[in-house]
Parts: structure tokens; sequence; C-alpha cells
């Protein structure tokens, strides 16, 4: 018969291990780590410094470094790490992992987390997680190759591309000094999806270490429930530096959109679109921000906001996007601006389709473009049901400060 002392010291090991134990049960297996290396612990074959699993963004500039680094992980030997130096080129640069998923995912909610620290930042480190149909990037990795060359191998042009975005969430954060902290974004993964990508980086000078990343599957949280009056949108004035907004910038030299205390409609601050004529390929330029759209479904919506111009060539507007399972649909344009122009409001009405995913509250120009363009006290608003009628989706006249 076993001893006392073998009782004692069975029961001594079982109570070490229940924190581990209750830790892990509540998820079951869609709470385990569904990430590839997520501590950044084993390297590339055949590479002096890149971990396996993961991806670096490709700007071709000089001024950003990335490297793996074992001076001070956050557990075990090793981070990675992103240096940057310049903001000439208005990138986002970052480290990513891309997971392949099926109808497991459907009707669940995606949760990424990771460990970041902040080292000299001046600009805004992020995290985020997108949830895509993508079928390139789905042949990419089954054939092992990039993304660009799984889409030459399916005869894809580059306009062509099929991916849809169904999923999309970011944290961005400015402190410039940090040490290790644990940053979580969420996002609802629709019918569909077959693609999750997470990611980790800077827009800014400055460095941001990475460790400890974690991708679990669990329960879907009910969808958003929006009041039915009032703004929808988080700092709409712009007085928290726009850290809740989507800055939207094409990439072209010099061209950056920045808070800016000295012109202000409210409050102290807005955003500035500034140095933006460096571009040939015409794109949009602007902030946004993304709503999960399901509970919008249905609504009666109307975007606006406040645009001051200086010599600005080439035209302002809101505007509203919205992803759906079939594809980007949009707003019209509503009234646009030019030229120079004190302190003008202007917005546009629109229906939410009834397959919406994300809504994106668009403020913006159509870029390359010349002058400046401040904005200020944006707004997204539930007017009531969709009217079906095009001719409530016009905008509200302009009227000035």
């Amino acid at each position: 018969m076993p001893s006392s002392k073998w009782f004692r010291a069975l029961a001594a090991l079982v109570l070490m291990l229940l924190p581990a134990l209750a830790f892990a049960a509540p998820g079951g297996a869609d709470a385990k780590n569904l990430l590839l290396n997520p501590g950044f612990e084993r390297g590339l074959a055949g590479h002096e410094w890149m971990p396996a699993n993961w991806d670096t963004s490709d700007a071709g500039i000089s001024t950003v470094f990335f490297g793996r680094d074992s001076l001070a992980a956050h557990s075990g030997r090793y981070a990675v790490t992103i240096a940057n130096t310049s903001t000439v080129w208005p990138f986002a640069h970052n480290w990513r992992q891309v997971l392949i998923v099926g109808r497991e995912a459907w009707g669940k909610d995606a949760v990424f987390s990771i460990w970041t620290r902040d080292i000299g930042v001046s600009g805004r480190a992020y995290v985020m997680i997108q949830a895509y149909r993508d079928t390139v990037s789905r042949m990419a990795v089954i054939w092992g190759v990039d993304r660009d060359e799984a889409r030459q191998r399916m005869m894809i042009n580059a306009i062509d591309d099929p991916i849809q975005n169904l999923g999309w969430k970011r944290l961005a954060f400015d402190d410039p000094e940090t040490g290790w902290v644990r940053r979580e974004v969420r996002v609802h993964v629709p019918d569909g999806v077959n693609a999750i990508y997470v990611r980790a980086g800077l827009v800014g000078t400055g460095q941001v270490m990475l460790d400890d990343a974690s991708l679990t599957l669990v329960p879907a949280a009910p969808a958003r429930q929006y009041a039915a009056s009032g703004n929808l949108l988080t700092d709409p004035g712009f007085e928290n530096g726009a850290l809740d907004w989507e800055i939207v910038v094409p990439p072209y030299e010099g061209a950056h959109i920045d808070a800016d205390t000295t012109e202000h409609h409210t409050g102290h601050a807005s955003v500035l679109l500034a140095d933006m004529s460096q571009g040939f390929t015409p794109s949009r330029m602007g902030v946004a921000q993304v709503l999960d759209a399901r509970s919008l479904r249905g609504k009666h919506v109307r975007m606006s906001g406040w645009f001051k111009g200086d010599s600005l060539i080439t035209t302002a507007l809101a505007k509203i996007l919205v992803d759906t399972p079939h594809g980007l649909k949009q707003s019209p344009a509503g009234e646009l601006l030019s030229g120079s122009f004190d302190w003008t409001y202007n917005s546009i009405e629109y229906d939410v389709p009834a397959d919406a995913v994300n809504l994106w509250a668009y403020l913006m120009i159509n870029a390359p473009a010349s002058g400046r363009l401040w904005l200020d006290d944006a707004s997204l608003e539930v007017l009531g049901p969709a009217t079906g009628d095009a001719q409530a989706a016009r905008p509200t006249p302009s009227k000035h400060h």
C-alpha cells in the first residue's frame, strides 16, 4: 500500500497543477492559441534572425529595422522589434501572421493579444486583427509562396483581387516609453471568412518590441448595440490625439495627417491633412472610424463633420463605406468642398444595407491634392429606419460657423 508520504506528495502535485488547469478549462478546445511560434523562440531555418512562421511588412526603405532580440524578452529568450527613424514616407511597419480558417471559426469571435514595449515612440504603435475572405492568401499558404506569387499563379490582376474585408479592429497607443504591456483586440468572424490576419506595428519613429502573442476563437459576444440617438463615434473632436480613428494616408512622399491644436472648430484640437501632392495613383485620404454594422442593418444614418480649407485643390467630403459578404457598398459622394473656406458643416445620409458587417464613417479628400484641410467635430447618427428612398441620401446643405 502506498505510504502517507506518497499521498502527501501526490496532493502537493495536484495543488500545483490546479491553477494551470483552471486557467485552461473555461475556453475548452477553442481557447487554445492558434498562432505558430507565438513567443518568437524558433528561428527560420537558414536565416540569421527571422523567427519562423512570422512575416514583416516590406516598405522598401532603409529607415526601418526589423529584428529578433534576446536582450529584453517578456518571457523566454526572444522578442521581436521594429525600429524606424523617418516618416518621410507614411508607412505602417508591422510584424504579422496569417491563419487560414474554415467553418470552425464562423460565428465566433477572434481575440488577438500580444505584449508590447515602447521605446522612444513618436507617432503611434498599434495591434490589430482583420478577418478576410481571401482566396489568394489561402492558396499562398497552401503553396508556400508569397501573396503576389499566388495571385500570379491564379492569373488574377492586382486590380481584380477578390479579397473582401469582413472584420477589422485596431488598437492604437502613443505612449513614448512603457514597460511590457498586454494589448488585446477582438473581432467577430462572419460566415465566409477564410483568413485571419494579426498585426502589430508602428506608424512613426522610435522602437516597439513584441512578445508572447496569442490568437484564440471564443464564443461570440452580442453585437454592439448603439443608442437610438446621439453620436456613435468615439473622440469625435480629436481631443485624444485621434487614437480612436483610422488615419488613412496613401504612400505619397511627405503626406501626413496629424492632430493640430492651432486650429479647431470647438474644443482644443482638430486633425490636419497636408503635403499630399506628391502622388500619382488616385486614392482617398482622411480619417475614419470602423463600426460593427450588424446592429445598424436597415437603419438610416448620417455622417457629418466640420471642414476648413486652405487653397485646397481637390474635393473634400463626408462619406460612408460598408463592407458586406457581397462586396463593398458606399454612399453617394454628397457635397464636395474645395478652395479656401472657413469652418463648414458637411454631411451625407445613407441606408445601411441588410448584409452590412463593417461601417466606415469617413471624412476625406480625393488625393493627390494641393493645399491643407482641417477636420473637426465628426458625428455619426441613427436617424431612423431605412427609407428606401435614394433622395434621402442627399447631403445636408452646408452651413458656416
